[in-house]
C-alpha cells in the first residue's frame, strides 16, 4: 500500500545525535509538497477502519479519503457556513463515527472532542471556554442534555450525526434541527494547512481548572509518525487506539 508519510521513514543510525524524532519529522514535513491531511491520508482499496460489528464492511482508504474531501458541514438558516479555525465541539460515543468525524471536522475546522457523557453543566462551561461555533453530536445525546434549550444561550449551531444503516463503517449524515433540509455549503471550506489549529483538547483540570491546549495540523502529524516509528508499525497492523494512525497508515 502507498503510504503517503512514509517518506518520513528514516535509518535511525543517521540522524544527527542532537535531533529528536519530532524535530527530524517536523522539518521533512516542513519542506515537503504536502500542505493539508488530504495530502496525507492514503487512496487505496485496503481497509483504513474496521467496526466492532462484523457484519459491517470495512471502511477503505480511498473510500475515507473521498468522504472527507467532500465534508461541508450543513448550518441554519440565518448562519454562516463554518470556515477555518472555528472550533466544533465533538460530543460522540466511541464508535467508527466518532473518529471519522474527528478526521473530517480536523481537516477543515479545529475539532475540540469532550465527553459524550458529559452533564449539561459541563457541556456548556467547556462550550464557553473553548468559543465553540457549533456542537456535533447524536439527538439521543443532545436529548440528555437538553441541548435544542442551549442553543440560543451558547450561541453556537448545533449539528447531529445520524449513522448509516448500510455500507461501510464509520460513514454518517448530517443534519440541524430544522425541520426542512438545512442550507448546505457548496463546497467544503478552506483544508487547514500545517499551522492552522487542527485539534483542541482539555487538560484533565487537576489543578481546579481545565486548561485548553491546542494542537496544529503539523503537530498531529509530526506526533502520529513518531507513534508508528516507535511502535514499528507496518500498514498490516490494526491500531485501535490512535484515529489519526488508524487512517494515515
Amino acid at each position: 500500500m502507498a503510504v503517503p508519510l512514509a517518506f518520513l521513514d528514516f535509518d535511525a543510525t543517521t540522524m544527527p545525535e542532537v535531533w529528536s524524532l519530532g524535530d527530524l519529522f517536523n522539518e521533512r514535513i516542513s519542506s515537503s509538497s504536502f500542505s493539508s491531511l488530504l495530502d496525507f491520508l492514503c487512496s487505496e482499496t485496503t481497509p483504513a477502519l474496521y467496526s466492532p460489528v462484523r457484519s459491517r464492511p470495512a471502511l477503505p482508504h480511498a473510500e475515507l479519503r473521498h468522504f472527507i474531501a467532500n465534508f461541508v458541514l450543513p448550518h441554519s438558516v440565518g448562519r454562516q457556513p463554518l470556515g477555518p479555525n472555528d472550533r466544533v465541539l465533538l460530543m460522540l460515543p466511541a464508535s467508527p463515527e466518532n473518529a471519522v468525524a474527528m478526521l473530517a471536522v480536523c481537516c477543515y475546522h479545529s475539532c475540540a472532542p469532550v465527553n459524550a457523557t458529559c452533564t449539561t453543566t459541563e457541556l456548556k462551561d467547556d462550550a464557553r471556554r473553548l468559543g465553540a461555533k457549533a456542537i456535533l453530536t447524536t439527538r439521543e445525546a443532545s436529548k440528555r442534555v437538553d441541548l435544542a434549550s442551549l442553543q440560543d444561550e451558547l450561541q453556537c449551531e448545533v449539528i447531529y450525526l445520524t449513522e448509516r444503516s448500510t455500507g461501510p463503517a464509520g460513514l454518517f449524515d448530517l443534519s440541524t434541527s430544522e425541520e426542512t433540509s438545512p442550507p448546505m455549503p457548496l463546497r467544503p471550506s478552506r483544508a487547514h494547512t500545517l499551522d492552522d489549529i487542527s485539534l483542541v483538547l482539555h487538560t484533565s483540570g487537576t489543578s481546579g481548572k481545565k486548561k485548553v491546549v491546542r494542537y496544529t495540523l503539523r503537530t498531529i502529524l509530526v506526533g502520529t509518525w513518531s507513534v508508528v516509528h516507535s511502535w514499528a508499525l507496518t500498514p498490516s497492523d490494526i491500531n485501535c487506539r490512535l484515529f489519526f494512525v488508524i487512517s494515515l497508515f
